[in-house]
Parts: structure tokens; C-alpha cells; sequence
């Protein structure tokens, strides 16, 4: 919700709100009532702007039937537009949007020509645009308005515009003045040095990238080279630095085409993107980094040292996937060379993720072992206090999967209060041995107090003990029971390993 926040003022972002809850209900005859009081909202209020998102709806698709169905009620299975399509129907009459769209396809934009044309005042657009410049600017980027755009390190301001523009359209339009076409040949070109090149989403994300590097060209905003590259494509035959003039009409001077063609080369190491084993750019980047020493490849296999003696001690061999190896790579590279915080999806799509007790005991330690090697050259140049925590967040995010959070957290103990016939209470029994932070007994009364949950089809047990937290199980309901279960269970184990 972070990049809705920044994105949309407060009443269009209430519609998003609303819309969202609605999708997540998903029933039939939802009270509005209900709704409003769910969203700590006045009811007349909320009629309003169900009836304005109903009437959007019916705009992006004129074939809608209303989902106000009367009564006070609606059908939220009438839905008829995804929660991507009313996200971007709200975002061009959103003036942050409209703004980037604005000075990313004009030839010649200006802050007067965008109040002109979008019926705004400087004092509005920058007042709505305030939330998204405080953002930026822990990036070291910012808005210009005389020649409007954004300014700052190049390849930053790259990375920020896919990431609000992407995250705002997600491929059902194609907001940009360059064509698809010329986007599709630069993927085409140098598709191959990247992983998500091989998946539908993937190549799409890539197309928008392309034409956001077409379009800065095209404006004279051009990266610069870094040497912080060298350590992986300095005399290496694998990058092909003659692909990318052709494509942009031979307009780049040579040193233009290095810094450009570098720049495409570190995408596609700057993120953890591998998920195949056999992913050929994976063993390509392995080999590449281990190749010549190198602060990169030298952290990387120490932390791994550190993690088969400090975090994975009984089962050190599963560190050596190169799935591993080469996703702690990526994020290693990203900021050896930007040395610096830098835009990224995950900071735009909601807040911190809060881990599982297990899973932060381990982030203490990845975090003990950072603060003690960014005290340490060469380390130190790039292990600092602006890189630190996202340097820490993604190795343990790497590692997470690997890592047995259910051998070290607290499970859910469930006593199971129901009538002795195998037929009724095998499929219970079995859902509970299919979650491993779940352990389930016949229940015992006199073991009742160190039950986190009791699962009963009778009220017995809960006037017995009013005190005990009972979930009433009723035979013959469908699948949704097990969901409602699940969700109980999850909620109390999460509490428990706080």
C-alpha cells in the first residue's frame, strides 16, 4: 500500500481501499453497514463512494452490472475490473502519475505546459507530489519544474521510474511515446544476460525498462560509466558491448555506448533473480565472479563460512546450492557499485516485513556479521551505514527458505475435542499433520491449560472452561472451514513466535 500512499490523494486512495476490501470479502450480500464499519468509515460517506467506484467500473468496462444491489447491500463478486485496472483508471487522474508519464514522453516538458494541460497550479502539482519527493529523496533524487523531470544519479532515476511506472500499470497498457516495437528490439538484443527474459511477466518488466532507457537517450540523460564494474566485465568476451548502438541509431559517442551497455549488464546482476539450478546466466555469473578475486566473490564466501558454522551447523551442505551462491552475489554486486540505498519494488509495495522469531535470531546474526566486516577494507567502501540494513534484509531473505523456522519456533499445541469416529475426524486430524508448526492431541482435560486452541464440535468444552480458547468445528461444512482453521492457527503461532 506504500506506492498507493504516495501515488493517489487522500479520497482517490480511499477508493482504492474500498475496492480492495471488497475483492477481499468476496461475497455475495455484503451489508454496507458491515463494510463502513470495517473501514472505521461514516456510512452515507461510504455509499458515495461505492456509487463513484461503481460508476468508474462501468467506464472501464461499459458491459458492468452494478454491484449495488440494494437493500444496503452489495454483490462483491460483481466485480468486474481487476484490482490492476481500477489501480491505473485511478492513476491517470492522478497528478503524480501524471506528472512522470508527463516528462518521461515530452519532447520539450515544462512545469506551465503540465498545469495547462492537466487544469492544475504549480502550488497543487507540488503540493500532491509532496509525499513522492520525500520518498525520492532519500535517494538523492528530486523533481525539477522549470524543464520538468527528475534528476539525480542517472542509473537511480532509472530504477525509480520503472519501479513507479511498472507497479502502476503492470503491462495492461503501455504508457510510453516510444513504440513497443523499438522496446521489444533492445529486449530482443540482450535478452539473454537476463533470467526474468524467460518468463511472461518477466519480459514485460523488461520492455518497460527499455523504453525508459530509450526515452532518457533520446533526452541526453545518459549514465555514467562506473569502474566498480570492472571486477566482472573488464576484459570478458561474454558481454557484448556492440549490441546496444545500432539499436539507438549509432547516437552514442563510444564512451556513451560503454557506460550504457555496462549499465544494461549490471541490471541483470543487481537483483536475486535466479530460481532454476540450470539457468545458464547462473553459472555464467558464478564463473564470472570467482574467476579474479574480487570484494564481491570475497564477502559472499565468507559469509557463507560464517553461515554453515553459526546458522546452518547440522546441514551446512544445503548452502551450497548455486541458486545461493549466486543470489548473494547479485545483491552483493548491487551495492558495490551503487555504495548507496537504491529504488527497489520491495520498498514500494508495503511496509517492513516483520519475521518469525526464528527468522530474526538468524537476521541478528547476519546482522552481528555485517557490522563486524564493514569495519573491514575493502568492505567497508560498500558495507555502510545507508546499505547496511538492505544488505542484511536480502541475504536473510536468500537464506529463509532453507532455514527450519518450525524445528526452532514455538508450535501451536491443539487439543482435538471430537466424537470417537475415525470417518468424522480422519480428515481434521489429517489437515493437522500437513502443518508443521502444528502439533495436535486427542485432547486431555487435564492438560487444558497448555492447549493454545481447542477444536470442538460441542459447546461442552466452552462452558465448561469460558476461559479456554475454543474454535467450534461443525461436521459437514464445506472447504471454507479449513481456511477460517488455518487462519486461526497461523495467527496464534505468529503470536507465539513474536
Amino acid at each position: 500500500m506504500v506506492y498507493e500512499e504516495l501515488m493517489m490523494d487522500s479520497s482517490t486512495l480511499l477508493k482504492f481501499k474500498l475496492f480492495r476490501k471488497m475483492m477481499f470479502i468476496g461475497r455475495q450480500n455484503y451489508p454496507i453497514a458491515e463494510l463502513a464499519q470495517e473501514m472505521d468509515l461514516n456510512y452515507q460517506q461510504t455509499v458515495i463512494d461505492l456509487t463513484e467506484i461503481d460508476k468508474d467500473i462501468h467506464k472501464i468496462h461499459p458491459e458492468h452490472e452494478s454491484f449495488l444491489i440494494g437493500a444496503g447491500k452489495i454483490n462483491c463478486l460483481n466485480l468486474t475490473a481487476t484490482i490492476d485496472e481500477y489501480r491505473y483508471y485511478l492513476l491517470q487522474g492522478s497528478v503524480p502519475f501524471q506528472f512522470i508519464l508527463y516528462f518521461m514522453n515530452e519532447k520539450n516538458p515544462t512545469i506551465e505546459d503540465f498545469c495547462d494541460r492537466y487544469f492544475s497550479s504549480r502550488s497543487t502539482v507540488s503540493r500532491k507530489i509532496e509525499k513522492l519527493k520525500k520518498f525520492l529523496k532519500a535517494f538523492n533524487l528530486r523533481f525539477t519544474y522549470t524543464e520538468a523531470g527528475m534528476v539525480g544519479d542517472e542509473r537511480l532515476v532509472r530504477l525509480a521510474l520503472f519501479n513507479l511506472i511498472w507497479l502502476g500499470s503492470r503491462g495492461i497498457a503501455w504508457p510510453f511515446s516510444v513504440s513497443e516495437e523499438k522496446a521489444e528490439e533492445l529486449v530482443a538484443a540482450f535478452g539473454e544476460y537476463f533470467p526474468l527474459s524467460r518468463t511472461y511477466l518477466g519480459r514485460w518488466e523488461l520492455k518497460y525498462f527499455a523504453a525508459i532507457f530509450l526515452l532518457r537517450i533520446e533526452k541526453g540523460n545518459f549514465v555514467k560509466y562506473d569502474k566498480a564494474y570492472d571486477c566482472l566485465m573488464k576484459n570478458n568476451d561474454y558481454y557484448d558491448f556492440s549490441r546496444l548502438n545500432p539499436l539507438v541509431d549509432n547516437q552514442l559517442t563510444s564512451r556513451q555506448n560503454k557506460a550504457e551497455s555496462s549499465f544494461i549488464f549490471f541490471l541483470a546482476h543487481f537483483i536475486p533473480f535466479y530460481t532454476l539450478e540450470d539457468d545458464p546466466t547462473l553459472t555464467q555469473t558464478i564463473k564470472d565472479f570467482s574467476e579474479k578475486p574480487n570484494p564481491v566473490y570475497s564477502l559472499v564466501t565468507k559469509f557463507l563460512d560464517f553461515a554453515k558454522t553459526d546458522l546452518f551447523s547440522n546441514n551446512p551442505t544445503v548452502l551450497d546450492q548455486p541458486m545461493v551462491l549466486g543470489n548473494l552475489l547479485n545483491i552483493t554486486f548491487g551495492y558495490y557499485v551503487i555504495k548507496y540505498r537504491f529504488p527497489t519494488i520491495q520498498r514500494l509495495l508495503g511496509p517492513k516485513q516483520v519475521f518469525e522469531s526464528p527468522i530474526r535470531e538468524m537476521q541478528a546474526k547476519i546482522q552481528t556479521f555485517f557490522a563486524q566486516i564493514s569495519e573491514e577494507n575493502p568492505y567497508n567502501s560498500f558495507v555502510n551505514n545507508a546499505t547496511i540494513s538492505s544488505l542484511v534484509n536480502g541475504f536473510t531473505q536468500v537464506l529463509m527458505p532453507l532455514y527450519d523456522t518450525t524445528a526452532r519456533a514455538n508450535k501451536v499445541e491443539v487439543g482435538v475435542a471430537l466424537e470417537h469416529n475415525y470417518l468424522l475426524v480422519k480428515s481434521v486430524y489429517q489437515f493437522m499433520s500437513d502443518l508443521q508448526f502444528v502439533n495436535a492431541e486427542t485432547y486431555n482435560s487435564q492438560k487444558r491449560d497448555q492447549y493454545d486452541l481447542i477444536i470442538s464440535s460441542s459447546l461442552l468444552v466452552k462452558n465448561q472452561y469460558p476461559e479456554l480458547n475454543v474454535f467450534l468445528w461443525e461436521h459437514g461444512l464445506d472447504d471454507e472451514q479449513y481456511i477460517i482453521l488455518y487462519k486461526r492457527l497461523r495467527k496464534i503461532f505468529n503470536e507465539k513466535n513474536k
